[in-house]
């Protein structure tokens, strides 16, 4: 149902002199880019070059660094609990933002800042475990409850992203937990709760944006049914050449809700009306964005 999205904080390059090194030239083995960006970046002298395997061709009017930097739509959802004319204000915010832009900011959303924060350390904790401890799980197939890797598919020919990934399935019942990371040790614990916090903001939009529609509070949530939730965590590396790749290329994600925190490293671009727009990080709030299931319903 939904996708939470969390970004970490940049690793060290510094090589620890436990693996061997090699430079942008010596990565024609695709078994590299299985093991990870950050494992390219630790164990390289000094990269100055980027990989080809990563150089993405991009229109110039395309350029992440024309991005204009903008704001998105900000809703401060205590308005939902507010007397009815603020209510109802806040539900014409959301309608509007979800019809315009697609994407919003929300502040007040009844998440822990200290949940929010055990979370991101949680999961930079986990890209900063040894190679080993992570290729656990690895895993190329997108079925997988638990899955490590860069790109989603280092097999086929195509640019690979510049980005570590660890995805895996929460839900109310997240019947896959005995599956999730066991180390660092509170990576269960943490996860679980935030994944339940999450979900549960999600069916409040949910029924804000059902509200908006005219429709029962349930409407959405009952047409998606049990619905999935899906944790990404992403971890982007620092990048030689960060003009001629992409972290993420663009796209639109599938399902319901994506609800996207991050630790406030800037990067993050939507496009709207045609043209990219740069969105700031703003401590203790999450992005939200209407995926495709959502918008063709």
């Amino acid at each position: 149902m939904a996708l939470t999205a969390i970004s970490p904080s940049p690793a060290s390059t510094s090589n620890n002199g436990n693996s061997p090194s090699v430079t942008s030239r010596d990565i024609v083995d695709v078994d590299y880019c299985r093991k990870g960006v950050k494992y390219l970046i630790d164990n390289s002298k000094d990269m100055k070059i980027l990989p080809p395997e990563f150089v993405l061709p991009l229109p110039e009017a395309e350029s992440p660094s024309l991005a204009i930097c903008g704001s998105i739509p900000v809703i401060d959802l205590s308005g939902l609990n507010g007397p009815v004319e603020q209510r109802l204000a806040t539900i014409h915010a959301i309608s509007s933002a979800s019809a315009e832009w697609g994407f919003f900011r929300v502040t007040n959303h009844g998440i822990e800042i200290s949940v929010m924060d055990e979370m991101l350390k949680a999961v930079k904790e986990f890209f900063n475990l040894p190679l080993e401890e992570k290729m656990r799980y690895a895993s190329e197939d997108v079925m997988d409850p638990v899955r490590y890797g860069t790109s989603l598919n280092t097999s086929r020919k195509h640019t690979l992203h510049w980005r570590d990934f660890l995805r895996h399935y929460g839900g109310p019942v997240p019947h896959s937990y005995h599956l999730w990371p066991d180390n660092p040790p509170c990576y269960r614990r943490i996860a679980k709760v935030y994944l339940e916090a999450v979900w549960q903001l999600a069916v409040k939009i949910f029924g804000t944006i059902s509200e908006g529609l005219g429709l029962d509070t349930k409407y959405i949530e009952r047409r998606l049914g049990e619905g999935t939730q899906i944790m990404a965590a992403n971890f982007y590396p620092p990048c030689p050449e960060p003009n001629k790749t992409l972290g993420l290329a663009a796209h639109s994600d599938h399902g319901g809700l994506t609800i996207l925190m991050d630790n406030g490293i800037h990067g993050l671009q939507i496009k709207h009306n045609h043209a990219w727009f740069s969105v700031p990080h703003v401590p203790g709030t999450f992005v939200v964005n209407l995926g495709d299931y959502l918008e063709k319903q």
